[in-house]
């Protein structure tokens, strides 16, 4: 049984994210069913997967929708009435839509913004000369419901535009996004965080809640019981986790196919789709578990489907063998499944088995271990370098995957860049200048010389950073602070298959151990862990020592003590530190004293510049551990090479 599954007691108290699902499909139909009469849907590619996450074409196709067309080629002489356009509010995009609306002269055209109107759309139409013969709207598919604990904040790349852009942009839609979720579960009654932008997030909720006024209805203004706090994760807190290999099902298929608008990028060997979301019921039951354990949880679903089409034997009754014909199209497609992801789970293990993939996890579990790299990791890394490939397949970059994973990694930029900045952010102060530099010289070699402005800007956004900023890292007490954390916060776990760290091969994501921190975990908060920085965590030791109950799984879930007694341990981890208690309206009263002493069965979980499956994995895991819910918004799901990318100059 996956962590996924064997969660499910937990997955249904607190926060049901089908309303939110129903919110945005009842909003789309509602635009569709202003156009009366046959209408086409145009799409924005970025649209389209969270559009496909809300609803399905034969609800589309209720409400008049007889073609679907991607935006680059437009609706053309299809035989419809109206054409409804979902598009970003982007120059590029907008004036193409702008020459489809010339074109199509006596239909009825919508545009719908995604995820917001703005004024710049409403210039760029206008200016086109076509404002006047639309009608302008928007869409807010801006909290994306993924997964019954999984909201897409829909802002890939939003790492790059905060901390190299400099653009904030993305900080107001994601808090539109939550105040969007507040609107419908009551407001967080707690806020922290960690990071600059995570305390930019809570100050902008804290806002709009203002805003709101005191003429707004009692309930709008009630704090929520289905969620105890928001947790804010700024990715500039915790960089080194996205670039690491995630070992959970659903994470190695990112890594070695990349995963598509919930699909297999370039699906099976025949180019059928494979399904990579919680619909499908055999990958929901493989995505999080750690992936040496997918082949035998593969051959126990099989040996209990052949189980399953054995009893049609003993149907005997008429009413026995009906049930068996009603449950069998159900088997059906549960082989069908089976079927494709024991090929996908096939393909993955060739590339486990490699040469390559075992030389390149014994690097990264040096590095996270505190050691230098040996000559023959060292050697490896050179290899890397010398046999570059700047036409490989890049898994969660590319889209259009025409080969079979080749059994080891291809030499991509992306794949020297994470095991360069690995290098970097873990060896510090260690790191020779002589070495940085050789690196330098040999990406430009092998990938072109406009790969100095990529170079420039890893070292801007703390990803690369050459030896000398990494020994003078202002506010640190610590000459190589990742070290520190390794230790007080007890990142590099072995041989515990209990612990998040499982889902990266015995490194807990920095990110999760946060969390930890705040919901009492035992995996941090222990005697045996408070003794390894006793010097540094004096407040969380006697608070230990004075407890009358010891900490157990049972006891621990939700936000509880806060940050207190870890702020020596914060003040390494980069970026502000946030906890805002939201106080109760005054006419919600009522609501409050209906909680009073209720504990809420759940805790939003933010994630500023995108998370890995792993991380997902890895929380899905503490809810099965806590007995408590943690639903996780995330602006992207990535991996190393889609968090890398939008730093890469490209041609």
């Amino acid at each position: 049984m996956s962590a996924s599954d064997s969660g499910t007691d937990v997955g249904e108290r607190g926060p049901r994210l089908q309303q939110l699902k129903e919110l945005l499909r009842s909003e789309l139909i509602a635009i569709l069913d202003t156009i009366r009469g046959a209408k086409a849907l145009v799409l924005d590619r970025d649209v389209s997967a969270a559009l496909s996450a809300v609803v399905d074409f034969a609800a589309l196709k209720e409400h008049g929708v007889e073609k679907m067309f991607l935006l680059e080629t437009g609706a053309g002489d299809a035989p419809v009435q109206g054409v409804v356009y979902l598009v970003q509010p982007n120059v590029r995009k907008l004036r193409l839509v702008a020459e489809q609306v010339r074109a199509g002269s006596g239909r009825e055209h919508s545009v719908q913004l995604v995820p917001r109107r703005t004024l710049l759309g409403e210039r760029v139409l206008e200016e086109a000369g076509v404002l006047g013969d639309v009608t302008l709207g928007e869409l807010r598919l801006d909290a994306v419901p993924l997964d019954d604990d999984v909201v897409s904040l829909e802002q890939p790349g939003m790492f790059a535009a905060l901390y190299l852009d400099g653009d904030f942009s993305g900080i107001q839609s994601v808090a539109r996004a939550l105040m969007r979720l507040q609107g419908l579960w009551g407001f967080f009654p707690r806020i922290v965080g960690k990071g600059d932008y995570a305390q930019m997030l809570a100050h902008s909720l804290e806002r709009m809640r203002a805003e709101l006024g005191t003429g707004s209805a009692g309930d709008a203004l009630a704090l929520s019981s289905a969620f105890d706090a928001a947790v804010v994760v700024d990715r500039a807190a915790d960089v080194v986790t996205p670039l690491l290999t995630q070992l959970t099902y659903e994470g190695l298929v990112s890594e070695v196919f990349g995963i598509v608008g919930g699909a297999v990028a370039g699906g099976d060997a025949k180019g059928a789709r494979v399904a990579a979301s919680g619909d499908d019921a055999v990958y929901r039951a493989i995505r999080d578990v750690g992936f040496a354990d997918v082949g035998a949880l593969l051959g126990a679903m099989t040996r209990q489907l052949q189980t399953s089409y054995e009893s049609r034997h003993q149907a005997r009754t008429v009413q026995e063998i009906r049930s068996f014909v009603g449950r069998l199209g159900g088997l059906q497609a549960e082989h069908q499944a089976l079927k494709a992801h024991v090929a996908v789970a096939e393909a993955v293990l060739r590339r486990t088995q490699s040469d390559d993939f075992g030389a390149l996890l014994d690097i990264e579990q040096t590095l996270v271990a505190g050691a230098d790299l040996d000559p023959e990791q060292r050697a490896y890394v050179d290899r890397v370098l010398a046999l570059a490939d700047t036409h490989a397949y890049v898994p969660g970059v590319d889209t259009e995957r025409r080969d079979p994973p080749a059994p080891a990694a291809p030499n991509s930029l992306h794949k020297v860049l994470r095991i360069l900045c690995l290098c970097a952010l873990w060896r510090g102060p260690a790191l020779k200048q002589k070495t940085y530099d050789a690196w330098y010289d040999e990406i430009v070699a092998a990938f072109g010389a406009h790969h100095t402005i990529t170079l420039d800007n890893l070292a801007r956004v703390g990803l690369l950073p050459p030896p000398s900023a990494a020994r003078s890292q202002p506010g640190s007490a610590h000459a190589n602070p990742r070290g520190f954390l390794r230790k007080a916060l007890n990142l590099a776990v072995a041989d515990d298959a209990d612990d998040v760290a499982y889902a990266y091969a015995g490194y807990a994501p920095l990110s999760v151990r946060l969390l930890q921190v705040l919901t009492q975990d035992p995996a941090v908060h222990t005697p045996a862990a408070s003794s390894r920085y006793a010097a540094l965590l004096r407040p969380l030791a006697d608070r230990l020592a004075t407890q009358t109950q010891p900490v157990t799984p049972q006891s621990v879930g939700g936000v509880r003590g806060g940050w207190a007694g870890w702020e020596d341990v914060l003040a390494e981890v980069p970026g502000a530190t946030v906890d805002i208690m939201q106080t109760p309206a005054a006419d919600a009263a009522d609501a409050r004293a209906q909680r009073l002493g209720v504990k809420a069965p759940a805790t939003l979980v933010v994630f500023l510049g995108g998370c890995t499956s792993a991380e997902i994995a890895a929380l899905r895991r503490l809810s099965q551990q806590h007995g408590h819910r943690y639903v996780v918004a995330t602006t992207q799901i990535l991996n190393g090479n889609s968090f890398l990318d939008p730093l890469i100059q490209h041609k």
